[in-house]
């Protein structure tokens, strides 16, 4: 996998070296535009469990916690699809290593929160959640220079903000809201925007 290291060190005139670093930049735009399948997919399954949950709860029926055995399922499915992206990228950029780290870190972080965060209680998981949801986006959508996302980001901060002052069922509208605001919303903008540039 090529790096713009490997493609600038060689002896290339400054405007060739300015077109190939730009280049894959759009490249690596095009490649966030593609991966905005993650967003979509972990936006509506989330989404779906929340409100499920939200639901169930409402109803006193008691199987609603088992919709988050779905997870562990759209970890595969998100894993395999990535593998097979991966093949396809002919070229690695420091913006793909960069979004690799904050979502990695992302990743790290709620896992910490979902395994530690129920020891304070679970409205503040939920809340950190939300937040960490906002940070992710907000940071993407920054190095991206994806406005979408970074607006999305700032809807998951007000609705960490709101889920204090609500009841722990409410935590999943919350949750839900949230979600769809930073991670569907922006992720099918991304979805259209690829498509648009791959038919350009």
């Amino acid at each position: 996998m090529k790096t713009i290291e490997n493609e600038i060190n060689q002896n290339l005139m400054p405007e060739e070296s300015l077109q190939i670093i730009n280049s894959m930049i759009n490249a690596a735009k095009n490649k966030l535009a593609d991966d905005g399948f993650h967003l979509i997919f972990w936006g509506w399954l989330v989404t779906f469990c929340a409100l499920t949950q939200y639901i169930t709860l409402k109803l006193n029926i008691e199987w609603g916690g088992w919709v988050w055995m779905l997870m562990p399922l759209g970890g595969i499915v998100s894993g395999i699809y990535g593998h097979k992206q991966g093949k396809k990228q002919k070229v690695k950029t420091h913006i793909d290593s960069y979004l690799g780290f904050v979502w990695g870190g992302f990743i790290i972080a709620m896992a910490i929160t979902l395994g530690f965060g129920y020891a304070h209680g679970i409205k503040s998981t939920y809340f950190f959640l939300m937040l960490l949801y906002g940070l992710a986006t907000f940071i993407s959508g920054g190095i991206l220079n994806f406005k979408p996302l970074i607006y999305g980001s700032l809807f998951s901060f007000a609705f960490a903000i709101l889920s204090v002052f609500l009841g722990e069922i409410d935590q999943f509208l919350c949750i839900s809201a949230a979600l769809i605001l930073s991670y569907i919303i922006p992720g099918h903008m991304l979805r259209s925007k690829f498509k648009s540039q791959q038919h350009a």
